[in-house]
C-alpha cells in the first residue's frame, strides 16, 4: 500500500471498559484500512480478542522501570519524595516509566519499523508516560479525570501531565472542559484536535442479529453501562418509578456490572420495581437487547462522548439522555434533541413517556460523523 502508515496505540489495561472498546475499534479500523497497527498494553494481559491483523504487545512498564537506577528512584519515591510532597508519586513514577517506555518503543521499531503516530489513551497511560515527549505522540482525552486542585501543587502536577502535549479530545464538550481546566492552571498544550470515537456500525448490526433469551415479555427500555456513580443509575430507577406511576407500560432492562450493583438492586426493591427492572449483568454482546428495545436510556452525570448512544442509533434505537457536560448533546442532534432532558428525576421520567408515546424514527445520516472511515481519515490528516 503506497500510503501505508504504522501506528502504536498505548493504554494501561485492555479490559472491558469504554476506553478499551474505543481502542480496539480504532486499531481494527486502521488495520482494515491497510495500515500497520500495534497495540501496547502496559499492565496485565488483554481480556479482548483483537482482529488478527492487529499486533498486540504486553509489557508491564512499571515493573520494567524498576531496574537499575529506576529501582533507586522507586525507593526514593516511596520513602522520601511522595511523603514529602503528597500526590507527587505520578511525577517520579512517570520519569522512570517514560524512560523504560522509550526503550520499549525503540525495540519495537527495530523489529517492525518506525511508527508514524503514537496514540496514548487513558489517565493511567498519561500518568505513567508523561515524560515521553516524542512529536509523534498524541494523548486521547475521554474525560478530565484526576483533576488537581488549583493550588501550587495542583498546578505543578497539571503542568507535568499536559504542558506542551498534543491532545485529541473525543468531543467538543471535552475540549471545552479541558481548555477551561488548563487555562485556570496556566497550562498550554502544543496542539489540540477533536476527533470523535469511531463506531463499527456494520459489525454492530451483525452482532445485533444474534439470538438471545428474552429479558421480559413486555416492551422495554434498555440501559447499557458500568454500574458506577458517574452513570447515576439511581436517577434512572427513580425516574422509571415516576414514569410507571404516570402510565409507562414498559419494563427496564439494565445491562452492565460494577461497584453500585448491590445498591441499585436494593433501591429497585425499595421502589417495588423487582418485576419491572431486569438486571442482566455484563453481557459481551448487549446489542440484541438494544436492537429490540423501544429506546435506550442514559442517566449519566458526564459522558465524554456517549458511544453507547451512537451504538443504539446504529441499530435504529432512539435514545433518551440527560443533557450533561461532555458530548451527549453532540450525538443527539436534530429531532433526537426532543429526548434530551435536564438531569433530574422528573425530566427523565417525562422523556421516557415522550419516547414511548411518540416513537422517534432514527435518521441514518446522524451516524456519518462516527464512521470508522471518517475517523481514520481525520487521524491520517494530523499525521501528515
Amino acid at each position: 500500500m503506497k500510503d501505508q502508515r504504522r501506528f502504536l496505540l498505548v493504554l494501561r489495561r485492555m479490559d472491558v471498559g469504554g476506553i478499551e472498546q474505543a481502542t480496539q475499534t480504532m486499531a481494527e479500523a486502521l488495520a482494515n484500512a491497510g495500515h500497520e497497527v500495534h497495540v501496547l498494553v502496559l499492565k496485565g494481559t488483554s481480556q479482548r480478542q483483537l482482529a488478527s491483523n492487529v499486533h498486540v504487545h504486553h509489557c508491564d512498564v512499571d515493573r520494567t522501570s524498576r531496574r537499575r537506577w529506576g529501582l533507586l528512584l522507586h525507593l526514593a519515591d516511596r520513602l522520601f519524595l511522595s511523603p514529602l510532597i503528597k500526590g507527587s508519586g505520578i511525577v517520579w513514577r512517570g520519569k522512570r516509566c517514560s524512560a523504560a517506555f522509550r526503550n520499549i518503543v525503540a525495540q519495537l521499531e527495530v523489529e517492525h519499523g518506525r511508527f508514524d503516530m503514537i496514540l496514548m489513551r487513558g489517565q493511567g497511560a498519561f500518568e505513567n508516560l508523561w515524560a515521553y515527549n516524542d512529536p509523534r505522540t498524541w494523548r486521547v482525552v475521554e474525560a478530565i479525570t484526576g483533576r488537581f486542585a488549583n493550588t501550587w501543587r495542583g498546578r505543578w502536577l497539571t503542568r507535568v501531565l499536559y504542558q506542551g502535549k498534543q491532545v485529541i479530545s473525543v468531543s467538543h464538550g471535552v475540549e471545552q472542559s479541558l481548555n477551561e481546566y488548563l487555562e485556570e492552571r496556566g497550562v498550554q498544550l502544543a496542539a489540540h484536535e477533536v476527533i470523535y470515537n469511531a463506531v463499527p456500525i456494520h459489525k454492530l448490526q451483525q452482532l445485533a442479529d444474534h439470538t438471545v433469551s428474552a429479558a421480559t415479555t413486555r416492551p422495554y427500555l434498555v440501559h447499557v453501562g458500568r454500574l458506577v456513580p458517574v452513570k447515576n443509575q439511581a436517577r434512572l430507577l427513580r425516574a422509571f418509578h415516576l414514569a410507571i406511576h404516570q402510565g409507562l407500560e414498559h419494563d427496564l432492562v439494565i445491562i452492565g456490572d460494577g461497584s453500585e450493583r448491590k445498591a441499585l438492586e436494593s433501591l429497585s426493591q425499595q421502589l417495588a420495581l423487582e418485576n419491572r427492572v431486569h438486571f442482566l449483568g455484563h453481557q459481551a454482546n448487549p446489542y440484541p437487547w438494544v436492537n429490540q428495545a423501544d429506546a435506550l436510556v442514559l442517566s449519566s452525570d458526564f459522558e465524554g462522548l456517549g458511544v453507547v448512544l451512537i451504538e443504539a442509533l446504529a441499530l435504529g434505537t432512539p435514545c433518551i439522555a440527560c443533557d450533561v457536560p461532555g458530548g451527549v448533546s453532540e450525538v443527539l442532534i436534530e429531532e433526537q434533541r426532543r429526548l434530551l432532558c435536564a438531569p433530574d428525576d422528573q425530566a427523565l421520567a417525562d422523556a421516557m413517556l415522550d419516547a414511548t408515546r411518540y416513537p422517534l424514527a432514527v435518521n441514518p445520516q446522524w451516524l456519518s460523523r462516527f464512521t470508522e472511515e471518517r475517523v481514520v481519515q481525520q487521524l491520517l490528516e494530523i499525521t501528515a
